[in-house]
């Protein structure tokens, strides 16, 4: 039986409306799911006292950087080859026009969203000085074992877009007066992939135990970093055997 003084067409109407709904929250129940889930930590040593490599993730809350020792990248790596006095690297990655801008424009942020767009690879040395440019309001010093670190290389490495010379492909100035540029990156920068997103799978390379899929805002990100145990090599405290 209908409702009273509902006629045929309302009825249907309303009818055809219920697989719609249904198939809306089965659709974001699963996205809810993919996101969340929990993921198999990396297998990746973890780092001791004897076995470490620091990195420092920078983060203003809605964007994240990471700082990692020049000594980790071979001396004939591009980056080293771009900046050969540099002790250390600050990196980030994110949309091209976005990053490159002073970030007020909210409609150039959500065009960077929707559809995908071209990114690029932020460096500036040294580490430290430079993440002024990001006005940090938390950062973490995160330990990793030398693998951790090396597998963190081979991430960006595979991000870096290089020339015929084997030199990165610098697209502009970056926002460091005289000590940074934009590179050209492999990637493109979506709501599925943004550049917080992009820096928790640097983590995750590097052996932390972060969820990525979920990861948009730095601020979060920083969070899980600490939720890990992560802490700088000088606080780790020596492995222990079982006898």
């Amino acid at each position: 039986m209908g409702v009273p003084g509902e006629t045929v067409d309302e009825r249907r109407r309303a009818l055809s409306r219920r697989p719609i709904a249904a198939s809306v929250l089965l659709a974001g129940v699963a996205l809810f799911v993919w996101l969340y889930m929990p993921l198999p930590a990396p297998n990746v040593a973890p780092a001791t006292p004897e076995n470490c490599v620091e990195l420092r993730l920078y983060s203003n809350g809605y964007h994240s950087d990471i700082g990692a020792p020049a000594a980790i990248f071979p001396a004939d790596h591009p980056l080293r080859r771009l900046y050969p006095e540099a002790e250390s690297f600050l990196i980030g990655w994110g949309d091209e026009a976005f990053y490159r801008s002073d970030g007020a424009d909210l409609l150039m942020g959500l065009d960077a969203l929707i559809p995908p767009s071209p990114s690029v690879l932020h460096v500036a040395y040294n580490a430290g000085p430079s993440s002024a440019y990001l006005g940090p309001n938390a950062d973490a010093a995160i330990g990793v074992s030398r693998e951790g670190a090396q597998r963190f290389v081979a991430y960006v490495d595979r991000a870096l877009v290089l020339d015929e010379t084997g030199a990165p492909i610098r697209t502009s100035d970056g926002k460091v007066v005289g000590r940074s540029s934009f590179l050209r990156t492999r990637g493109s920068f979506h709501l599925f992939n943004v550049c917080n997103q992009w820096m928790a799978r640097a983590l995750r390379a590097a052996g932390v135990n972060v969820n990525a899929r979920a990861a948009w805002l730095a601020g979060p990100l920083i969070q899980q970093v600490r939720e890990t145990g992560r802490a700088g090599c000088a606080v780790i405290p020596p492995s222990t055997g079982s006898g």
